[in-house]
């Protein structure tokens, strides 16, 4: 092996994706490029649409990624189990028909990766959302891959889309969509554990977060962050396969320039950046 492929077998990364609902498309972009530049992460986090998408590259096969974008084309949003009709969906229906029927689950279960998703749980009573703490769910945990896809169905059940006093059942515990809580919970990645961590964010919500947190935090790994570098087509709703292509295709370029920015000169990385203040990390 030359040595500079042993040299970058050895660094150790985690990636991290931010919740976004169908802005997630963004994500998808990520796939094709990661694994044409031979790039591995031990831990894939996420949270609600993160959360998905890590699963999808745990799972690795970018064709069926797209394929499942295009197949949502079909459908809209319902924001409400009683308004599903005809195209309309629920976005847990979504995932359960076209997600989860798409991804090879026991690939993503059985990944050498970890792959660590974020949900709510509801601890007690509360108005209008119940009192709700953060927990990571994670693919070594699943006894099987039914089990694994419930978890992937909790960190994105969004509970006034999918009926509000509904929630995920895991083990007699009661799930809600891990964005409820915390967008991109740094603490989802064990502190000197990695060389590298790799964050993305795609919502406007997400990106305040995401500043905040670094803002907090005093991450020691060196940090590679991918957030649009152009205003995405899609909104938190958005179907059409049209718009979600262009997302699809902007997350593919920033995630081709994060690739290439990483590899030619040492210290963070930022890619797109809008709004983020470079001095968050300059001044460690």
């Amino acid at each position: 092996m030359p040595s500079e492929a042993r040299a970058e077998s050895l660094v150790r990364r985690a990636l991290l994706m931010a919740s976004g609902a169908n802005r997630g498309a963004y994500y998808a972009g990520f796939l094709t490029p990661l694994n044409e530049a031979g790039i591995h992460f031990e831990l894939l986090a996420g949270v609600s649409a993160g959360g998905i998408a890590a699963a999808w590259f745990a799972a690795g096969d970018p064709d069926a990624l797209l394929d499942s974008w295009r197949q949502a084309d079909a459908f809209r949003v319902a924001f409400h189990p009683l308004l599903e009709r005809g195209r309309r969906r629920t976005v847990d229906s979504l995932i359960r028909t076209i997600t989860l029927r798409t991804m090879d689950v026991h690939a993503a279960r059985t990944s050498q990766s970890e792959v660590l998703v974020a949900a709510s749980k509801i601890v007690g009573p509360g108005f209008p959302l119940p009192r709700l703490e953060q927990r990571f769910l994670s693919n070594r945990q699943a006894s099987d891959d039914q089990h694994f896809s419930v978890m992937l169905r909790a960190t994105a059940f969004v509970p006034w889309i999918n009926g509000l006093r509904t929630a995920i059942s895991i083990n007699g515990d009661r799930y809600l969509d891990g964005g409820l809580v915390h967008r991109v919970p740094l603490g989802m990645i064990p502190e000197g554990r990695f060389d590298e961590l790799w964050i993305a964010a795609c919502s406007p919500n997400g990106l305040r977060e995401l500043e905040r947190e670094l803002s907090a935090a005093d991450r020691r790994e060196r940090l590679v962050v991918i957030v649009p570098s152009a205003p995405l087509p899609v909104e938190r709703w958005t179907m059409e396969w049209a718009r979600v292509r262009k997302a699809i295709e902007l997350g593919r370029k920033d995630m081709e320039a994060a690739i290439e920015e990483a590899g030619s000169r040492p210290g963070p990385v930022i890619i797109g950046g809008a709004g983020l203040r470079q001095p968050l990390w300059n001044e460690k």
